[in-house]
C-alpha cells in the first residue's frame, strides 16, 4: 500500500495536480512517526476518490500570507500523508472509507490550518453526505476560526463555491441550500451541548484543550455516520500527563508499537528525533527534516532565526523544540548554565568596596517560616568608562540567606546539601527556634546595608505573607514596594537576569555574586516556565516533595525589577581585583 501511494503521488505531481516538493520527492524525508497503513484483503486503493479530493482543492484559492490568490494546489507530502490514505483506502463492498478519526501532529508554521480548512470545506460540500455536519473545534470561539475563517475565505473566492452556497455563506457558519449541510466553528461551551451529529470535525491544537469535552462531544456525535472523519491538527505539548493530547499521543504510540490495534485510526506525527546521540536541534538539517513545508509554507531563514534565539536563551529552548521541531518537552526548563555562572566569581573581601556609596537596590524573599529566606543587595554598574549610562549593563549581587536553626538538620537531610558547612563559612545565617526570625533577618538587613556603606534606595518584595517585615522596615524608613510574582511583573527582570549570566565571560562577568555557594546551587536548581507570549518567570520548587530551593535568586530577581529601571553611574569605579 505504501508503495503504492508513493508512485500515485509521483505520477499526480507530474499531471500537476500536486505541487512536487525537495522534502518529500528529491531528499525522501519521512515522519517522525507514522502509524501503519490498513491492511487486509476487505480493503484498497481507489485513487479516483483521492483525485477527486485534489481536484476539489483546485477550485479553491488561498487567502494567507504569500500564497494569497493562488490555486490551492497539495504538496506532495500532504497528500502521501494525510490526503492519499484518508480518502482513498476503502473497504471492497462498502466503499466506505476505512481511516475515521486523524491525528495530524506537525510543527508550526506548516500550513496545517489552511490545509485543514480545505478538508473541512470538502466535508461540507463535496462528500455526498446529505445533512452533514461539520464542525472546526477548539478551546475557544477565536481559536476555531483560525481553521474556519479561511473556510469562508475560500467558498467566497471560489466561483464554482459561491455560485452554489449563495446566500448560505454566513459570518458565522456555512449552509449549503440543497444538501441542508453545515460547516460551523465551535468552541468548548457549544460543544459540550448534546445533539451533535457529527460527519466532519477538525479539532485545532490539541495540546491547548485543558478539558477533554470538546474532544469527547465530537467523538460521541459520529454515532450516525457511514464515514465520519474527525481530524485532530496539533503542535506538540509540554509533556503534561492526562490531558487529551497525552492520551491520543500514547495511543498512536501503543499502534505505531503494534501494542493497540485499530485500522480506523491513523497517525502521522513530523518532528526531530531528540533520542539520537547526535541531535543537533540547531543544525539547518534537523530543522529541514522536522518542517515538510521548509521552503514552501515556512521560510528556511525565519526557521534559522528561531534556532539562533533559542541559542541564544536556554528559556526559549524548549518552546523553540515543542514549536519549530514538534518536540514534546517539559513545561519548564533548566535555566542558568553554571559554566556562565561561575565567570561572576569574586572575592567577598570586595563586597563593601565594591557596593560602597553605589545606588543599590534590595530584593526580599521571605519563606513559609520553616525555610530559606533571601535578602539580595543590587547595584548596576556601566560595562566600561565610556558607557553612556544604558546597555549594556552588568549588576553586582551580595544575598544573605536564613534558615531556623532548629530545622537545619531537617532542612540538610531533605535538600542533600552541606548547610553545615556553609553556615560555618559564614554563607548561612540561622534564627533561632523552629520558624524563620523575621525580627532578627529585619536586624540583620539593616546591619549589612551599614557595613556595605549603602542607602538601600527601594526593596522589592512578593507581598505574600511580608505584611509585618515590610511595616517594620517601612517604619525605619525603607522604601518597600510590592512585587506581584506573575509573568507581567518577573519576565523583564528573569530575562534581565538570563542576559547578565549569558552574556558573562571570565574576561567580563556582567552578574558578579561574589562565589556565594548557596547562590551556585540555587541556581543550577532553578527553572522557568514560559507563557504563549514568550514571557517567563521562575517555578518556584515544591517544598514538601521537592531538595531544590531558588530563594536567593528570586531575591535578585525581585531587586533587579527595580534596579534595571534606573541608569547606572555613567563612570565605573574600578575596584582592585576586580
Amino acid at each position: 500500500m505504501a508503495k503504492a501511494l508513493d508512485e500515485a503521488v509521483a505520477a499526480w505531481s507530474r499531471a500537476g495536480l500536486v505541487e512536487r516538493t525537495d522534502w518529500h520527492a528529491t531528499h525522501r524525508h519521512r515522519p517522525r512517526l507514522e502509524s501503519p497503513l490498513p491492511a487486509g484483503r476487505d480493503v484498497e486503493l481507489d485513487l479516483e476518490r483521492v483525485e477527486r479530493v485534489l481536484k476539489f482543492f483546485l477550485l479553491l484559492r488561498q487567502t494567507i500570507g504569500r500564497f494569497a490568490g493562488r490555486r490551492f494546489v497539495l504538496l506532495d507530502w500532504q497528500v502521501r500523508y494525510l490526503v492519499a490514505p484518508v480518502f482513498g483506502i476503502v473497504y471492497r463492498t462498502s466503499r466506505s472509507r476505512v481511516i475515521r478519526t486523524i491525528w495530524f501532529e506537525i510543527p508550526r508554521k506548516n500550513g496545517k490550518s489552511t490545509l485543514c480548512s480545505g478538508l473541512a470545506l470538502y466535508l461540507f460540500a463535496a462528500d455526498r453526505e446529505p445533512g452533514a455536519q461539520v464542525y472546526t473545534a477548539a478551546v475557544d470561539r477565536g481559536q476555531a476560526g483560525i481553521v474556519f475563517g479561511p473556510c469562508r475565505d475560500m467558498a467566497i473566492g471560489s466561483p464554482e463555491l459561491s455560485r452554489v452556497l449563495g446566500k448560505g455563506i454566513r459570518r458565522h457558519y456555512l449552509e449549503h441550500p440543497r444538501t441542508h449541510s453545515v460547516l460551523r466553528a465551535i468552541a468548548s461551551d457549544f460543544a459540550s451541548q448534546q445533539g451533535l451529529n457529527v460527519h466532519g470535525a477538525i479539532v485545532d491544537e490539541v495540546h491547548a484543550h485543558k478539558s477533554p469535552d470538546v474532544v469527547d462531544a465530537l467523538e460521541t456525535g459520529v454515532g450516525s455516520r457511514d464515514q465520519p472523519l474527525v481530524v485532530f491538527i496539533t503542535t506538540a505539548d509540554d509533556g503534561t500527563d492526562g490531558t487529551a493530547y497525552a492520551i491520543k499521543r500514547e495511543y498512536l504510540e501503543g499502534i505505531v508499537a503494534g501494542n493497540i490495534v485499530d485500522r480506523t485510526w491513523y497517525g502521522v506525527v513530523f518532528g526531530a528525533d531528540n533520542t539520537v546521540d547526535d541531535f543537533d536541534p540547531f543544525d539547518p538539517d534537523t530543522i529541514y527534516a522536522a518542517n515538510p513545508g521548509a521552503g514552501v509554507t515556512v521560510l528556511m531563514d525565519y526557521l534559522v532565526a528561531k534556532a539562533e534565539e533559542a541559542r541564544q536563551s536556554p528559556p526559549q529552548l524548549n518552546r523553540y523544540l515543542r514549536l519549530h521541531l514538534n518536540v514534546r518537552t517539559k513545561q519548564s526548563v533548566r535555566w542558568l548554565p553554571l559554566e556562565r555562572w561561575d565567570h561572576g566569581v569574586a572575592d567577598l573581601a570586595l563586597v563593601r568596596e565594591v557596593f560602597a556609596g553605589r545606588p543599590t537596590f534590595g530584593g526580599l524573599d521571605l519563606s513559609s517560616t520553616t525555610d530559606f529566606t533571601a535578602y539580595a543587595f543590587v547595584s548596576a554598574f556601566p560595562v566600561d568608562d565610556d558607557d553612556d549610562g544604558g546597555r549594556p549593563v552588568g549588576y553586582f549581587a551580595h544575598v544573605l540567606h536564613w534558615i531556623p536553626e532548629e530545622r537545619a538538620d531537617e532542612l540538610e537531610r531533605r535538600t542533600g546539601v552541606d548547610l553545615t558547612r556553609w553556615h560555618d563559612d559564614g554563607w548561612l545565617r540561622y534564627t533561632e527556634g523552629n520558624v524563620v526570625d523575621y525580627a532578627a533577618v529585619r536586624a540583620d538587613i539593616i546591619d549589612e546595608a551599614e557595613l556595605l556603606g549603602v542607602t538601600v534606595t527601594e526593596t522589592a518584595y512578593d507581598p505574600w505573607n511580608a505584611t509585618e517585615t515590610v511595616q517594620e522596615l517601612e517604619n525605619t524608613g525603607w522604601v518597600m514596594v510590592p512585587l506581584r510574582q506573575g509573568y507581567a511583573s518577573l519576565s523583564a527582570p528573569a530575562k534581565e537576569l538570563e542576559r547578565a549570566v549569558m552574556g558573562s565571560t571570565a574576561e567580563l562577568p556582567l552578574l558578579v555574586h561574589f562565589a556565594n555557594p548557596i547562590l551556585r546551587w540555587m541556581a543550577d536548581n532553578i527553572e522557568v516556565i514560559t507563557d504563549p507570549g514568550g514571557n517567563i518567570k521562575p517555578t518556584k520548587p515544591d517544598r514538601r516533595k521537592s531538595t531544590k530551593r531558588i530563594d536567593g535568586l528570586a531575591a535578585i530577581i525581585n531587586a533587579l525589577a527595580r534596579a534595571m529601571l534606573r541608569p547606572p553611574p555613567k563612570k565605573s569605579r574600578r575596584v582592585a581585583g576586580f
